[in-house]
């Protein structure tokens, strides 16, 4: 039983579930809201809502986003990205145990069933698109690259993976394992690659793999109107998602400007917050954000969880995932001993 239990979730994920499990049952959590409160913000972030992981990407399954909803709103304060920026913008104390709900990427599935699970908690967030994809129903590249290798019935593929005309590479395709195994190889590779050759890569593999990723997964301008008109915000995630820090400056720059403009063309947003996908930036690139006028940006790997006027400000502030778990899981990584637990054995001498 423990066998086949560890062939369907990495060991890492049960040890974490059952940790979860001990820290509420056992009251370390409720110690932890009492003795260590959050005297700032902590801004939470997550994709899809829904149960699958349709091209690798796992979504948080519905149940489970209202059972962190209904935890968060007992326990601490919901507020919008812009009242946050505010108190940053106005020098006032940021609310204490204040939580920013955030989603990237722009699934339509925030909107399908993430929309009527916030409202029914009475909160908002905000969505960071990638515009492209809003215009054109496509997924972002890693998605779509993902659904290639997920669903094709291939036995292998050969591919030349390198700048200078490596030797090909056969990537079996037998099984699940491997097929994943070759996504992230191909993935890697696609992550240093202009757009023009990445769009080229994925059309080749597309037509080789014998698969046709779904253009209906991504949030509609008109999708991203109702959006607005239910009191979420709309951010910048660039146009093709591409990690900025990997391709050329002027790329990534334009990336950037030209995700700005179609959010004032499409949705009268002026001055949207920016997202950098996967986190990849440079000290330049995230000079830009501020110069091509973003009202924040985040930063990736912060020494913070809870944001505050002293320890940050718009364009390094600090997020963390919503874990695709029950609310315990969640409620032990704010608030019990995951995060501790997690350094300790990080440790050197821990392996």
């Amino acid at each position: 039983m423990a066998r086949q239990l560890c062939e369907v979730y990495p060991l890492k994920e049960i040890v974490r579930a059952a940790a979860s499990v001990v820290a509420v049952r056992s009251g370390l959590c409720a110690l932890g809201r009492a003795w260590f409160p959050k005297n700032g913000a902590v801004i939470f972030y997550g994709h899809r809502v829904t149960g699958d992981d349709e091209g690798y990407l796992d979504g948080l399954r519905p149940e489970w986003l209202d059972e962190q909803l209904a935890y968060l709103t007992r326990h601490y304060e919901v507020i919008s990205l812009a009242r946050l920026l505010r108190c940053y913008e106005e020098r006032q104390p940021v609310p204490a145990r204040s939580v920013v709900l955030t989603f990237d990427d722009g699934f339509r599935d925030n909107l399908l069933r993430g929309l009527p699970v916030l409202q029914r908690h009475g909160v908002t967030a905000t969505v960071f698109v990638v515009t492209g994809c809003a215009a054109s129903g496509e997924l972002p590249w890693p998605q779509r690259l993902g659904c290639l290798f997920q669903q094709t019935d291939r036995a292998g593929l050969t591919v030349r993976l390198g700048d200078d005309g490596a030797s090909p590479v056969e990537l079996a395709l037998g099984t699940p394992a491997e097929r994943r195994r070759a996504y992230l190889r191909v993935k890697e590779f696609l992550t240093r690659q202009p757009r023009g050759v990445r769009d080229s890569w994925l059309a080749r593999l597309s037509r080789e793999l014998g698969v046709e990723a779904p253009r209906d997964r991504m949030l509609s301008w008109d999708d991203l109107r109702a959006l607005q008109a239910a009191g979420w915000e709309i951010g910048a995630h660039t146009v093709s998602h591409p990690w900025l820090a990997r391709i050329p400056p002027a790329e990534a720059r334009e990336e950037m400007e030209r995700s700005r403009a179609d959010l004032r063309t499409h949705l009268g947003v002026e001055r949207p917050s920016f997202c950098f996908p996967a986190g990849s930036h440079t000290p330049a690139l995230m000079a830009a954000a501020k110069n091509l006028g973003f009202r924040s940006a985040f930063q990736p790997n912060p020494p913070q969880r809870v944001n505050t006027l002293e320890n940050s400000h718009p364009f390094a502030l600090g997020r963390m995932g919503l874990p695709n778990a029950p609310a315990r899981q969640l409620e032990a990584e704010l608030d019990g001993p995951l995060p501790l637990l997690r350094r300790l054995w990080r440790r050197p001498g821990n392996g």
